[in-house]
């Protein structure tokens, strides 16, 4: 068993599910450490990220699942991040869209049925900010 020194000194992990576009990776890591007091952000990328999790595209959700699983399983991972964002080269669409794809990929999310709260994020174009969008909590 864990005593409660040991569990206050472990790091705390979020597992995010982003765009490669690197004008998202520190405003995201940011926000996520400071909002929800994470000491580490395991990241996934891949080009227009939300709408492949909404699509539950077959090329390439079986690697995400395996790479989600790995974060929450070996790191603990107790918060799931999906991202979308404005001007997104492999997602160009509005941000409405986007809100659209979110929800659905987190419901695709919420179906792989992980020990986690899984938050979606949307990133903003015209200065880099980001909102959290909805919560899903297991």
């Amino acid at each position: 068993m864990t005593s409660l020194d040991e569990f206050l000194d472990e790091p705390k992990f979020a597992t995010c599910i982003n765009c490669i576009d690197g004008r998202t990776q520190l405003p995201v890591i940011n926000f996520v450490k400071e909002t929800y007091q994470i000491d580490y952000v395991d990241l996934i990328t891949e080009p227009g990220a939300d709408l492949m999790m909404a699509t539950r595209n077959p090329d390439k959700l079986p690697s995400i699942k395996e790479r989600v699983k790995l974060s929450v399983e070996k790191h603990k991972s107790e918060l799931i991040i999906l991202v979308g964002h404005g001007d997104c080269a492999g997602n160009p669409v509005s941000e409405e869209e986007h809100l659209g794809h979110l929800r659905r990929g987190m419901e695709c999310l919420r179906g792989w049925e992980l020990d986690a709260d899984i938050v979606g994020l949307y990133v903003t174009d015209k200065d880099w900010s980001v909102d959290e969008f909805a919560v899903i909590t297991r």
